[in-house]
């Protein structure tokens, strides 16, 4: 898994063309960085550049505490909690926590156990937290799984006496943030804008007045599966095999891992959603990627999505129909609509 410490931002500012009359020349603002392990391209369309310069330094800033608050391998807020409630069984929930705690318990029961953030040492014996697989531990995690109705929330306190019990935000933490950078923006006037956290996008407004345009990576090869036009306040998050992953006995692992059995999950190779909340687009995303094929229209309702499409590891698409309705599909896919 790729990961570095000390990347500074990039700036790129692209110069569009004036829009029509006599309001002032509006430019497209790009800011590139690495953080949560992945590039996150801040794009807004300001007529104001020093201004813009400041409020993206600013979210440079936040998105590097929210790592030192939600890392699952490196020493922040999430890691000391689990040592904490590893070593005493209790422990005071960090601010930073507090919410996104309550949430993963909401989301783990809404999806039926689907989504559960307390599998951390697992994906972590996985090899996904940056250090080498480990088969042994993986076979005893698999046997005695912890689960999110281990831990118990009492006011500003967490107790759990499962000894395996480690929460990961990897489902959540870019929703949760891309949710906060938006909120900062619109906060400061800016309402044309994309938060792009590693192909997962918080997108807002227009582009000059015109759409938004976006696609959704092919799981198979460079490139989409589909295309489509956005104007508005949206969230499209993939969740997929593609992005962490490595061969182990010439089968691929990677890091969504079914709670259920404590393996990669089969069957997918991505699932998009199409929300208006970010959270809940995460989350989603995560959770049909798990057990999608099978499940795709209990999963939305119960986590109340309308616009989903999922890549089988057949190569097959499955797409809601209303979902179907504002894409531009590529050629030469197998496609099922989903009423």
């Amino acid at each position: 898994m790729y990961r570095a410490k000390n990347f500074r931002l990039t700036w790129l500012l692209l110069l569009a063309a004036a829009i029509a009359g006599c309001q002032p020349r509006q430019q497209l603002v790009e800011q590139h960085l690495l953080e949560f392990g992945t590039i996150i391209q801040i794009s807004l369309v300001t007529d104001d550049l020093p201004r813009a310069e400041r409020l993206l330094e600013e979210i440079e800033a936040r998105l590097h505490r929210y790592r030192f608050y939600w890392s699952a391998w490196e020493d922040s807020d999430l890691t000391r909690f689990n040592t904490a409630l590893q070593q005493h069984h209790e422990a005071p929930i960090p601010g930073s926590l507090a919410q996104l705690l309550r949430l993963c318990r909401d989301y783990y029961r809404t999806s039926g156990g689907l989504f559960d953030p307390a599998i951390g040492k697992l994906i972590a014996a996985w090899g996904f937290h940056g250090t080498a697989p480990d088969t042994a531990a993986i076979a005893a995690l698999q046997a005695d799984m912890p689960s999110m109705r281990d831990l118990k929330i009492e006011g500003d306190r967490a107790i759990s006496h499962h000894p395996d019990l480690e929460i990961d935000l990897g489902g959540i933490a870019k929703g949760y943030a891309a949710g906060l950078i938006g909120e900062y923006l619109e906060e400061n006037g800016i309402v044309d804008y994309i938060v792009n956290a590693g192909g997962d996008m918080l997108i807002s407004g227009s582009k000059f007045g015109r759409p938004w345009r976006i696609g959704i990576q092919n799981p198979y090869a460079p490139g989409v599966v589909a295309s489509l036009e956005i104007e508005g306040r949206h969230s499209l998050f993939t969740s997929g095999n593609y992005r962490r992953r490595y061969l182990q006995g010439g089968k691929l692992a990677h890091h969504i891992i079914d709670p259920r059995d404590g393996k990669p999950a089969r069957g997918q190779s991505s699932a998009t959603v199409l929300v208006a909340d970010p959270v809940r687009a995460d989350v989603a995303a995560t959770v049909l990627m798990i057990d999608g094929i099978h499940n795709s229209r209990k999963l939305a309702l119960s986590l109340g999505i309308k616009d989903y499409l999922i890549v089988s590891e057949s190569r097959e698409i499955r797409v809601s129909g209303s979902f179907a309705e504002k894409l531009e599909i590529e050629p030469g896919w197998k496609v099922e609509i989903i009423n």
